[in-house]
């Protein structure tokens, strides 16, 4: 007598449909694969995920942008906020008064960029002019344009500076 002969035969007839048993209360869990979450889990996590996500990102916007109604473009009517520099000082009060930091449109620079992977700068406008971005002078010596705005540079992921800018343009 072979391995073979010891064993038993089972023969039953074809049934149709597939039987399906209900596995004990708590069986259940057991039974899934712990890789696998569940629905519900699947989509809390998107929910919570894009939740951070939309939050991070209006934080970033918000701390690029005034809380206020103003753009860029947004000028006091003359001087800033009424005072008068003696003299031909149309732009004053902050810490780097340029025609460099200006953009291509004569407002103040809204860039960021890096040389290289160790060095990154980041230009913003600020409405310190009484809740508007800038103010224009006139003289006899001409016609100015003052925007506020900062700059901050990061060397090898640290603050190397930063420093509160104008945008001077004068009108030929």
């Amino acid at each position: 007598m072979s391995m073979l002969d010891q064993i038993p035969v089972i023969s039953e007839a074809p049934r149709a449909g597939r039987e399906t048993r209900r596995p004990a209360a708590g069986a259940q869990a057991a039974a899934l694969p712990a890789s696998a979450p569940g629905r519900r889990t699947f989509l809390r996590t998107v929910v919570v995920g894009g939740t951070a996500l939309a939050m991070t990102s209006l934080g970033w916007i918000t701390d690029r942008m005034a809380a206020y109604a103003v753009t860029r473009t947004t000028r006091h009517a003359s001087h800033c906020m009424g005072v008068n520099v003696s003299g031909d000082t149309p732009c004053w009060g902050r810490t780097s008064i340029s025609s460099t930091h200006c953009a291509g449109d004569h407002y103040h620079r809204t860039d960021s960029g890096s040389s290289g992977s160790s060095y990154w700068y980041d230009y913003n406008w600020v409405a310190a002019c009484g809740g508007a971005a800038g103010w224009y002078w006139s003289s006899s010596a001409g016609k100015w344009n003052c925007w506020d705005g900062d700059f901050d540079q990061w060397v090898s992921g640290s603050s190397a500076s930063g420093y509160t800018t104008i945008c001077k343009y004068k009108y030929a």
